[in-house]
């Protein structure tokens, strides 16, 4: 059972069962969110009561207001079919494709969140292209083609071709609480890592030319709190497949970028168990001396243990954490 699933059953969740849920004439109370156009930067919720039609999409109720009540909403698509992610908008809280997604009885719709809106449901695409474009998200060749067909394992290419599925809807860089920190870090988003990864991840390409878009993905700043991949449509599992293997790939590349990662792993492998005194004094350095106060509140909290770090305690979990390790840096190599 995917992330996804998780409790639709027991909540009555499922596509199914929300079909199941209404009858052929049942009303359908909707909430859209309103601005730009004549709103100019005004917010206003509309209210709209529609009739359901079996199988009823989001994108269905959408058309259905445009048509009957409200000739000026704002809201973008293009294939409806799952595959141009154009139509990506947040119902009841949570990013769906109005194309995918059936209505419920009742409904709240927003414009993604992270990104400028234009009007309405329509957000501008300009700041998650212009950061794709800072990629340079093509292949770089150090040798010559090899003809056709290329040789290609599916160990070399099982995460970019992950990858590969990315229908650009941007619904996981809206749920992702770290974008919404805005400058306070400077990571790239869930969805233009998962673009780059479609060539960062390919074996084919330059180290050095993926190296240098690595610089720029303030990747170590994800949190794997997993929300992009809660709301991707097309199941990509990017934390797993996509942000760790960028992660593990800036590490090899790029070392001072890992710093705290490498650092707490090597800690792992020394002692058989994290130790957060000697985590912050090698990460921080001096630095970490200077913050007296925050040391005594994460001392009397039991977070930190500065005789431990002195004496550098290890427990026997030191020898198989070395193992696991090193067999985990076999399988990447």
């Amino acid at each position: 059972m995917d992330a996804r699933s998780i409790g639709k059953v027991e909540n009555f969740d499922s596509l199914t069962a929300r079909n199941q849920r209404l009858a052929a004439g049942d009303p359908i109370r909707l909430r859209i969110r309103r601005s730009g156009g004549d709103l100019g930067e005004q917010i206003r919720f509309d209210s709209f009561e529609i009739p359901y039609q079996t199988s009823m999409r989001v994108l269905d109720a959408l058309i259905y207001v445009a048509e009957h009540f409200a000739p000026d909403l704002a809201y973008r698509w293009f294939c409806g079919s799952k595959m141009c992610g154009t139509c990506a908008v947040r119902m009841n809280g949570r990013e769906v494709l109005a194309c995918w997604e059936s209505v419920e009885p009742e409904m709240t719709l927003e414009p993604l969140r992270n990104l400028p809106v234009v009007r309405d449901l329509v957000v501008d695409r300009a700041p998650y292209e212009a950061r794709v474009a800072a990629f340079e998200p093509w292949l770089v060749r150090n040798q010559e083609y090899a003809g056709f067909p290329e040789p290609l394992t599916h160990k070399e290419m099982k995460d970019a071709s992950k990858a590969l599925d990315c229908i650009s809807c941007m619904a996981c860089f809206s749920a992702c609480p770290v974008i919404g920190l805005g400058s306070l870090t400077d990571f790239a988003g869930p969805a233009p890592l998962v673009q780059l990864a479609q060539t960062a991840l390919d074996a084919r390409n330059d180290p050095n030319k993926v190296a240098g878009a690595l610089e720029h993905a303030g990747i170590f700043n994800c949190v794997s709190c997993y929300k992009c991949e809660e709301v991707c449509p097309a199941k990509i599992p990017i934390v797993s497949q996509v942000i760790e293997p960028l992660k593990a790939k800036t590490a090899a590349l790029r070392p001072a970028l890992a710093k705290h990662s490498l650092t707490f792993r090597a800690i792992i492998a020394a002692r058989g168990r994290i130790d957060p005194t000697e985590l912050v004094l090698r990460v921080q350095g001096l630095k970490a001396v200077l913050h007296v106060a925050r040391a005594i509140k994460l001392l009397i909290a039991g977070k930190i243990n500065p005789l431990r770090t002195l004496f550098k305690k290890r427990n026997g979990a030191a020898t198989a954490a070395r193992r696991v390790l090193r067999n985990e840096d076999i399988g990447q190599s």
